[in-house]
């Protein structure tokens, strides 16, 4: 059974403390992993291997910009539109008269409605 905290704290466990990581790698297996590519692709190859991977990693940082501004230029036409919407119909509002409102009579005043007839 979960029991709530009391209201007005918070309580942080160890989990929530630290946001979650994309690898879990401590620092001996980094090591190793460093090891393996360095014996893998060679010390000629890992500049090469960090160029090709740093230009991967802008084009994707600029294809997300762009996505992102597109998205935004989208959201601010939309915003516009309604605005512009807005604004009309408010002058629409303005420029019509403005007519008292239809009061009923009282209940008493009206006369009573005749059912009508049915043909036979």
């Amino acid at each position: 059974m979960v029991v709530p905290p009391p209201a007005g704290r918070l309580i942080f466990t160890p989990t929530m403390a630290l946001p979650p990581l994309l690898f879990d790698v401590s620092g001996g297996e980094l090591m190793v992993i460093m090891l393996f590519a360095l014996l893998f692709f060679g010390a000629k190859g890992i500049p090469d291997l960090a160029r090709t991977l740093g230009r991967t990693m802008r084009q994707v940082r600029d294809a997300s910009n762009e996505v992102q501004r597109e998205i935004q230029r989208g959201a601010n036409e939309v915003s516009n539109a309604v605005n512009e919407q807005r604004r009309s119909f408010q002058q629409s509002l303005e420029s019509t008269p403005q007519r008292p409102p239809a009061i009923p009579p009282p209940p008493g005043d009206v006369p009573p409605v005749k059912p009508e007839e049915s043909p036979e």
